[in-house]
């Protein structure tokens, strides 16, 4: 007969949620316990496979309705942080083998509905200084970034492109590398596995403009162009800007929405 399995103490979650800043302007109560649990996971107070107390056990512990905790929990797992077992309950996710919270961008075909996955081909890796880029940048709050461009297309399809911006200290040692090895490369995968850092929210705008001189060039179009620029601000868990793609689509292009999802990596 097998042990009965230990839960975690509450006590790191509880100082946690006190730490929290409770006037923070429309934090709700899930909220801030989903953000709670997020510092006990980031911080090794709670590890994989810990089996989580009951829910009316952490409403005991804290404040909250059983909604609440309901809620928050339920946010926990969309995100990747926890997993549900029938019968057994809910446990911190094994965070080495999965990508949580990322944010995938496909194409959806105008006639059928059908969600297309991109291909893409890196064209360059540079670094760049930030103010040439004004507001797209300024949230980095740092002098300069890793840019990176690429070709971004379904099968039959024109291509778009794409340009996406690290921060230096995620990215500083792209530069030089080989574009062959970079193909395909998902930097939300790299930003977790190498960085522990996770997209949580992301902010986007979409205009039409001027599409850019790499886009011209790289798309073999005849400048001025305009077509679709699409923005994509990716901050982490403390609203800390960590990642910017920005898309550029010419006229004609088939449509592409924003899929919020965990991706099955």
């Amino acid at each position: 007969m097998s042990e009965p399995m230990t839960k975690l103490s509450l006590e790191p979650l509880v100082q946690a949620w006190e730490a929290q800043d409770s006037a923070a302007p429309g934090t709700t109560k899930y909220a801030r316990l989903a953000g709670a649990f997020g510092e006990c996971i980031e911080s090794g107070a709670y590890a994989p496979g810990d089996h989580l107390p009951g829910e009316t056990e952490i409403c005991a512990a804290l404040p909250l309705g059983l909604s609440t905790v309901q809620k928050a929990l339920s946010q926990l797992v969309e995100e990747g942080l926890i997993v549900r077992r029938r019968k057994a309950g809910s446990f911190i996710a094994d965070q080495r083998h999965q990508v949580p919270e990322v944010h995938v961008y496909r194409f959806r075909d105008p006639v059928s509905g059908e969600i297309l996955m991109p291909f893409t081909r890196m064209v360059g890796v540079h670094r760049v200084a930030t103010a040439e880029f004004g507001p797209l940048l300024t949230g980095f709050g740092c002098e300069e970034a890793i840019r990176i461009d690429r070709m971004v297309w379904v099968t039959g399809e024109p291509p778009a492109f794409s340009s996406l911006f690290l921060r230096p200290e995620h990215g500083g040692h792209l530069p030089g590398q080989s574009l062959e090895a970079l193909h395909g490369i998902s930097y939300h995968r790299l930003l977790w596995e190498d960085f522990r850092v996770r997209t949580h929210s992301v902010r986007h705008s979409v205009c039409a403009d001027l599409l850019s001189r790499q886009a011209c060039a790289s798309l073999d179009l005849a400048a001025p162009h305009v077509g679709m620029v699409w923005d994509a601000y990716e901050e982490d868990r403390a609203g800390k800007l960590q990642l910017v793609q920005r898309f550029e689509l010419p006229r004609g292009h088939r449509p592409m929405e924003l899929i919020e999802a965990k991706a099955g990596f």
